[in-house]
């Protein structure tokens, strides 16, 4: 329950309070006419006067005294019923302005995050990378002078392996911080390229990418998301589903709406199933975009996100 539901409970109370008020008036007024109209109050005199000895004619006076402490009884109810309930909306409202300070601050960190590795995954490119090569290019020039077989020309042979395999490790480096061929080829090539190397580490289970022709041009914000919710998704699958295929479908709605799934036919979710770390980022992420996550685990386990397709400066101010 969000904080406009608690006013629009606390509005419905506040007219069903004043509804109630009008049919005790209106009850009221219709006893003083009967009791008017058939002159009530001297049949009662009659019916009492026998029973003086008890001081039954007292009874009204007690019973009047009696509803009007019940009536001032619950107007204090009612009062302190709505300073409780006003406390409440404003605690909620505070509750609400914290959390969106919160998820922009974390907007904001992963925003920050994802430009840091931006920035070095093109400074290892750019130097180490190109340092690699230099590298290399001078080892091949020096065993081109030295005599074949000798232990220099082996000793560079090694240098060479060495650079080709500290190159590879700055590559998967370089993955790992920006997503390959996002910038320069969008979103469905750099998703495909992810696929393609789940393929290759797990040639047991069958991965399949399917992307909407007709996907809209969507921010570099949320592609990013996209990728890291399609990554952390293939990851849990080849950790803890033990599945034989994995497919993930991407498609835009009439609504302005993204719809990622991530879905595998492995032994889906356990029975008292708690969402760890993994799903619980996915799911943050997913909301920290104005969007939202479900999970389905029947028949293997399907994730199924649905994010807006807006322009990063309609998502957050910077």
């Amino acid at each position: 329950m969000n904080l406009d539901d608690i006013k629009r409970l606390a509005r419905e109370a506040h007219l069903r309070t004043l509804r109630d008020l009008a049919l005790v008036l209106l009850v009221t007024v219709a006893a003083f006419w009967v009791a008017s109209e058939f002159e009530l109050n001297e049949h009662i005199n009659r019916w009492t006067a026998d029973l003086e000895f008890v001081q039954a004619d007292e009874l009204r006076t007690t019973l009047l005294v009696l509803a009007a402490a019940l009536g001032w009884f619950s107007w204090r109810r009612w009062a302190e019923l709505r300073r409780e309930l006003a406390m409440r909306v404003e605690l909620e409202a505070d509750l609400a302005r914290s959390l969106e300070e919160n998820r922009d601050l974390t907007r904001r960190s992963l925003d920050l995050q994802e430009r840091e590795r931006k920035d070095i995954a093109h400074e290892l490119h750019d130097e180490l990378g190109q340092y690699l090569n230099a590298i290399e290019i001078e080892a091949v020039g020096l065993r081109r002078e030295l005599q074949a077989g000798s232990a220099a020309s082996e000793s560079l042979e090694r240098i060479r392996g060495l650079v080709r395999h500290v190159y590879e490790v700055a590559r998967k480096m370089m993955y790992r911080l920006r997503p390959v061929g996002l910038d320069e080829f969008g979103l469905e090539e750099a998703l495909q390229h992810l696929v393609d190397g789940w393929q290759q580490r797990q040639a047991g289970v069958a991965y399949t990418l399917a992307v909407d022709a007709e996907l809209p041009a969507i921010s570099e914000e949320l592609s990013i998301a996209v990728f890291r919710l399609v990554q952390e998704g293939l990851t849990n699958i080849a950790r803890h589903s033990g599945a034989r295929r994995a497919r993930i479908t991407l498609a835009g709605g009439a609504d302005c709406t993204l719809t990622l799934r991530i879905e595998d036919d492995g032994r889906g979710l356990p029975e008292g199933f708690r969402a760890g770390l993994g799903l619980t980022g996915m799911r943050e992420r997913a909301e920290l975009l104005g969007g939202h996550l479900e999970i389905s685990g029947a028949r293997g386990v399907t994730l199924e996100f649905r994010l807006p397709i807006l322009p990063a400066e309609d998502l957050h101010d910077d």
